[in-house]
Parts: C-alpha cells; structure tokens; sequence
C-alpha cells in the first residue's frame, strides 16, 4: 500500500505499518508520472480526480488574461493539489501545475474520497483540516495581493513574521519576488529603501524592525 494514501487520515498515519487500522485507509486509485518541466494541470481543467503528489516537486502559477504569470507556491511531495476544489460546482483547477522534477501523482477519484469518508472519521477530519488550513493559506496570499505597491507588500510580509522585533524572510529575494509578483530588482530595491530610511535592518535573509509606526504606515 502507498503510506501516502494516509495523508488526510489523522488515526492511521502515524501508526506502524503492520496495524490493520490503516486497512480503513485503502482507496482505489490510479498513478501517473510526469518527467521535470511537463504540465501536470493547466488552470482551468476540469477536477475530476484528487491529485496527490507522492513523488518530486512541482509549482503553481496563476496566469492572467493579460498574461502575467504569478507566482502561487512550489509544493513538495506528499501532498494533495487543488483538493477542495474537486467538490466545488465549478471545479476547474485556480492554478497551473507544472512539475520542477520528475514527479508521481496518484488520482483518486470524487466517489472513492466521499466512500472513504464515510467509512473512515480521522480521513474525514483530517481532509476537512487540510480545507481549513488551505484557506488561511490563500486568505493570506490575497491580503498581500491587496497592499498597493512593493513597499506596502514587503511590510505587511514582514509584520506577520515578526517575533519580538526580529523576524526571517524564509525565502531568498527571488522566491520573494515570485511569491509577490513582481520583479526581483524592484523587491531589492524596496528593501534596500526602507533599510536607508531606518524603518528595518535587513542582512541575509534576516532582519529587524526599528520603527513600527512607519513601516505600519506603510501598509495598503
């Protein structure tokens, strides 16, 4: 059995291998391989399996009518892509999934997720968990996308990583230039702007804030 099938199911789990519990959490389902660099799912198709990724890397884009391209997340195996929407009326994947590496992804299909459900509580409280968190994720996303201009989205990213005055990008500049849709130049240089104005110190990645009331100011 693929131990990743036990992904939404919080009694089987982390359990040993050799436990008969997890024989709840057996769940038909098919695979599929990708090779680095092919599309796994273009914004727009249809839902019609859950797609869990169990092998390699991919990254998701949401792509505009006028054709830019933001930056979602890069997501590592295991773990499910576009989950919530495969019960939504209109599910049609909300981003573009193109794998970083060679990939494996096991679909499982909307009758055989509502069938284990029902026969399984900790897979029902684990995916409804796994919706909960998805949506603080993009919740998240959305209030950065709201702040009007770099500035305003660097100090809001800032402030919610703030711990008692310091606080850690998590991120290289380049991954944070993707994440917020803009360019690397323009993020640098924000950055660089509110370290001469003394509103942060910045070196490596890590920081501090010396000035609260300005850089909330900034805000959008």
């Amino acid at each position: 059995m693929n131990t990743d099938l036990l992904f939404f199911c919080t009694m089987c789990r982390d359990k040993p291998d050799h436990e008969p519990e997890k024989m709840k959490c057996t769940i038909d389902h098919k695979a599929k391989h990708f090779k680095r660099g092919d599309l796994i799912a273009s914004q727009g198709d249809r839902v019609s399996y859950l797609y869990m990724l169990t092998k390699g890397k991919v990254k998701t884009e949401i792509i505009s009518n006028s054709g830019l391209t933001i930056s979602v997340e890069e997501i590592k195996a295991p773990y499910p892509l576009a989950a919530a929407f495969i019960f939504a009326d209109d599910n049609r994947f909300p981003v573009e999934v193109t794998a970083m590496e060679d990939c494996e992804v096991i679909l499982i299909s909307k009758p055989s997720i509502e069938k284990q459900m029902a026969k399984c509580t900790g897979f029902l409280r684990g995916f409804m968990a796994f919706i909960a968190n998805r949506v603080q994720f993009l919740s998240e996303r959305l209030k950065i996308f709201s702040q009007k201009g770099i500035k305003a989205k660097v100090a809001y990213y800032i402030l919610q990583r703030d711990q008692n005055g310091t606080f850690d990008l998590g991120r290289s500049i380049a991954s944070l230039a993707e994440y917020f849709g803009v360019e690397r130049p323009s993020l640098s240089r924000a950055i660089s702007e509110m370290v001469r104005e003394g509103i942060i110190e910045f070196n490596a990645g890590k920081g501090k804030v010396l000035k609260y009331d300005e850089i909330k100011e900034l805000l959008g």
